[in-house]
């Protein structure tokens, strides 16, 4: 484990792969990080109350949805806990979030009763010989288990590294999935092979995106026109 700073900027590394970096004065940056937040910043302010992230690493998805859209809560889930320790001790993110370490799969699958979230993140992965490992299926009793957390009118975002596999998830091809969730953004950078595919059961408002971006550049300036950097695409 490495944690490094330059500037305001923190990252850290495990095994030599850049897991998490945030920078507190500049939360949208043009990172990875970014794209899984952005989902939020298609519903109007203030009506993303509840998110769970499912891999939460260092907290820095934590950090960008504090900055831009604001929920009332966050819980992470997060199989290593020395990465929750260093989001604690050094990225500064964790106020306002409830943080589990353990396997986000076990956890999600145990959660009977639960109210839900307006907006589920799942970046689980790990990494082997320097490249990232998925760590949870792609498969349909997956999707489901993920669906019951959210609530009506919620969404799902989930990363990818493996853009191929888009067309294939069970949300594209299951019926009562795809019947649930009708809208689907994919986001990405150029240069990377990551996409964070959004699904949603109602609108993805690019309006509100442009009404909440606005908002964020007068609060944190350094981050103005860090939008021009996002590739969105309707699936």
């Amino acid at each position: 484990y490495e944690v490094r700073t330059a500037g305001a900027s923190v990252r850290l590394y495990r095994n030599g792969v850049h897991h998490s970096q945030w920078n507190p004065k500049r939360p949208l940056s043009g990172s990875v990080w970014d794209l899984l937040a952005l989902p939020a910043l298609y519903r109007k302010l203030g009506t993303v109350r509840t998110v769970c992230v499912l891999g939460f690493g260092a907290g820095a998805v934590a950090g960008v949805l504090q900055a831009v859209a604001s929920p009332d809560s966050i819980t992470g889930v997060e199989l290593d806990p020395m990465h929750l320790s260093i989001a604690d001790g050094f990225f500064d993110c964790v106020e306002g979030c409830e943080l589990v370490a353990g396997d986000a799969v076990e956890w999600v699958q145990e959660q009977d009763g639960v109210s839900g979230y307006d907006l589920i993140i799942d970046d689980l992965y790990a990494e082997e010989k320097g490249l990232p490992i998925r760590c949870a299926p792609l498969d349909l009793d997956w999707f489901n288990c993920l669906a019951k957390l959210v609530r009506p009118g919620g969404m799902l975002a989930l990363n990818l590294v493996e853009p191929e596999k888009i067309p294939h998830l069970p949300p594209m091809k299951e019926k009562s999935l795809r019947d649930r969730f009708k809208h689907r953004l994919v986001f990405s950078l150029a240069g990377y092979e990551n996409r964070v595919v959004v699904f949603s059961e109602e609108p993805l408002n690019a309006a509100n995106s442009v009404a909440v971006l606005k908002s964020v550049y007068r609060q944190y300036p350094s981050s103005r026109g860090v939008d021009r950097k996002y590739i969105v695409e309707t699936l």
